[in-house]
């Protein structure tokens, strides 16, 4: 079978809008989201004739193994967009050829270097998660990639500053999409940090104040990436093998706060994308709380269940009955009026939606970087709803309890550890300083009552609990240690079936 790339196209009589467009994005990342989100929806702005644009995309960890994939189909992948709309099945596929290029800033940072000298880049796209927006107390060399996201951002804008020798036309418009609350802020403010202890310039920070523009942002796409079931089908029913092939939802919400000129230069709504440049607040509240937070709960309880995908999740009654009670008893009861009026609807909608038979949306997937998306997105509620109500939510303290027990390392294999589920092995992915911290946690685990208080207290108060004044913390850690070990020895199932 052919692989994907231009040749291949072209003899299949395939046409693409943008394969001459120049460089105007710049994207750290290239992972499923990204493809399957902001590169989609530049090349339908393309397609439209509104931005003719391309992208070059960086890959943002050293493990990453993307960039040859893509280089290999000259940037070209498929995504297969399928769902429920107004009650009938859709399914729309399009090759997009929004990404002219990816590099590796591990072996190539010259090239990356290269494209920040580029007048035409404009934009900055990114999607590391929110464990890749972290300050990172690292060295800095002109000739080496950082290892952090926002470690190469600083030094890709400090190049680009020396090169137009601090020209305030060249900044550029930075928008990530991390999952992490005004994400645009925290972003410039990692930079500022890591721009003060590389002790650069202040003239080169006065000139990122001037010339450059850091967005707050919110997306809003299920993307479940490549669809290994259906792999022989797509490849017999396209003509061609692509191994970047990438599927998701037709629905899509992208917000952006900024200044209004940047709805000019990032035309998305002219090619009917639905884009909203306003306030996020009220979006991002609902987002978070009813799509994001259960998603999170999910992978945990789902995985440690033998469940497999969100789908499955949904129709186990079990599992349902867990996550619309914490859903619409514990997190809709300490929302504001504006966003509790919207959130019946809200949470249908979403079950339509993780209901849709066409996404094999894996809870392994969703469990990358779990516990940084804990604190992010279910952690908040927990908290919010002991100070309104004087006692900690049952199922959000259940959700954090079967998160740590999701982090029990039964097996390792070189740099993998793994954990044991109903259905079987599977491996924990997330960063070695979190592999680090659950291992020493469950290396103490005893199985004592007593000591298993004292493990999770010490981990609330060096991570999860900033103002530790406003909670009762002691009862939040006995009331987690009961469940961990509840999990531990009857069983997720059992457990549930006690919450």
């Amino acid at each position: 079978m052919l692989t994907l790339n231009h040749e291949v196209l072209k003899g299949l009589e395939k046409p693409l809008p943008s394969s001459q467009y120049p460089e105007r994005v710049l994207q750290i990342g290239e992972g499923n989201f990204l493809r399957g989100f902001i590169d989609w929806m530049i090349f339908e702005m393309n397609k439209a004739g509104h931005f003719q644009g391309s992208v070059v995309a960086i890959q943002p960890t050293p493990r990453g193994k993307v960039v040859p994939k893509l280089n290999r189909q000259d940037g070209l992948y498929t995504t297969v967009l399928r769902g429920i709309e107004n009650g009938e099945p859709v399914e729309t596929i399009e090759v997009i050829d929004s990404i002219r290029r990816g590099i590796n800033p591990y072996s190539d940072w010259a090239d990356a270097l290269k494209v920040s000298e580029s007048a035409e880049i404009e934009f900055v796209f990114s999607n590391t998660t929110e464990a890749g927006l972290q300050y990172l107390e690292e060295d800095f060399a002109e000739d080496s990639s950082p290892l952090s996201f926002p470690g190469k951002l600083v030094s890709l804008l400090y190049h680009r500053f020396e090169f137009y020798k601090g020209d305030v036309t060249k900044g550029w418009i930075i928008l990530p999409c991390e999952l992490v609350e005004k994400n645009g802020e925290v972003l410039k403010g990692i930079c500022k940090r890591l721009a003060e202890y590389w002790e650069l310039p202040e003239s080169f920070w006065n000139w990122v104040e001037e010339s450059c523009v850091f967005c707050n942002t919110l997306v809003d796409r299920i993307v479940t990436g490549f669809p290994h079931e259906e792999a022989a089908q797509f490849e017999e029913r396209l003509g061609y093998q692509d191994v970047l092939l990438t599927v998701a939802e037709p629905y899509h919400l992208f917000v952006i706060e900024g200044p209004e000129f940047i709805e000019e230069k990032l035309p998305f709504k002219k090619a009917g994308l639905n884009v909203h440049f306003d306030h996020i607040d009220s979006y991002r509240e609902l987002k978070v709380k009813f799509l994001n937070a259960p998603h999170t709960m999910l992978a945990a309880v789902g995985v440690l269940s033998g469940i497999e995908t969100v789908r499955e999740g949904i129709e186990d009654s079990l599992i349902y009955s867990f996550i619309n009670e914490a859903l619409t008893v514990e997190i809709a009861e300490v929302l504001g009026e504006k966003e509790k009026a919207k959130s019946a609807q809200y949470i249908k909608d979403v079950y339509d939606r993780f209901l849709n038979p066409y996404l094999h949306h894996k809870l392994l997937d969703i469990s990358l970087n779990s516990y940084a998306k804990f604190q992010t997105r279910v952690l908040p509620s927990l908290l919010k709803f002991y100070q309104t109500h004087g006692v900690y939510p049952k199922r959000l303290v259940f959700s954090l309890a079967a998160l740590l027990n999701f982090y029990r390392m039964e097996e390792e294999d070189g740099e993998k550890s793994f954990g044991q589920g109903l259905g079987g092995s599977y491996e924990i992915r997330d960063g070695k300083e979190v592999i680090e911290k659950f291992r020493a946690f469950w290396g103490e685990y005893n199985g004592q009552r007593e000591q298993t208080v004292k493990l999770i207290s010490e981990m609330i108060l060096e991570d999860i609990v900033e103002d530790k004044q406003l909670y009762n913390l002691t009862s939040l850690a006995e009331e987690i240690a009961d469940d961990v070990m509840l999990i531990r020895e009857k069983g997720m199932r059992t457990a549930l079936e006690q919450i």
